[in-house]
């Protein structure tokens, strides 16, 4: 079981590898640049993106896999991550038909490019993004993985102005009037919070 796993993890680091050998081609090829630059140099663009594929995700911080170690998950999540976003997009498109009242034809003729290019961004995403992400996240991930084995939380509660702080086991009931500070429940907002930390960091070191 454990050469089963060692080789579907090998799987898929060998995809990724495969998707940033052609990235480093094409932005070498046609850009005149690295991909690891443009990669280093874009982080605003890539968080927007990413913010667009989150919009229909009712909470990210459920979605652990995106942020896992093993690249073969990491993959099917970032695909789940691209897909929901999409078929929101084609239930929308279609849960109007056969009612022309509900939405004009200029309206319908505006809003399919901008799909279209949507679509478009988020294969882009998929093949130029997630890849080196991967190894990103693989760094900064870390310390949400790490705080995701805790088998405590801590909770807190404001007394007038006196803050007072106690910790219960992880699956406990939070008590009235409490709430929880735990990070291990905000998993992938701990790790964008490093990703963010790791970028300022590099981008001072290579600026």
């Amino acid at each position: 079981m454990n050469l089963q796993r060692s080789l579907i993890f090998l799987a898929g680091l060998g995809i990724l590898l495969a998707l940033l050998a052609v990235d480093h081609w094409i932005f070498t090829t046609w850009f005149n640049t690295t991909h690891l630059k443009w990669y280093l140099a874009n982080g605003a663009l890539i968080g927007l993106v990413s913010s667009i594929a989150s919009m229909a995700w009712g909470d990210m911080n459920k979605h652990t896999g995106l942020i896992s170690s093993h690249p073969l998950d990491y993959v099917g999540s970032s695909l789940q991550l691209v897909g929901l976003p999409i078929y929101t997009l084609g239930t929308h498109l279609r849960s109007n038909q056969g009612r022309p009242e509900a939405r004009t034809l200029f309206d319908l003729l505006l809003t399919i490019p901008f799909v279209l290019t949507l679509v478009g961004v988020v294969i882009i995403w998929l093949v130029v993004i997630v890849p080196p992400q991967y190894f990103v996240y693989l760094i900064c991930g870390a310390p949400a993985r790490t705080f995701s084995q805790s088998k405590r939380q801590p909770i807190a509660q404001l007394k007038g102005s006196k803050l007072e702080i106690s910790e219960i086991d992880k699956d406990e009931k939070v008590p009235e009037g409490w709430w929880s500070a735990s990070l291990s429940q905000k998993p992938i907002a701990i790790t964008n919070l490093f990703v963010a930390l790791f970028f300022l960091i590099v981008k001072s070191l290579i600026g």
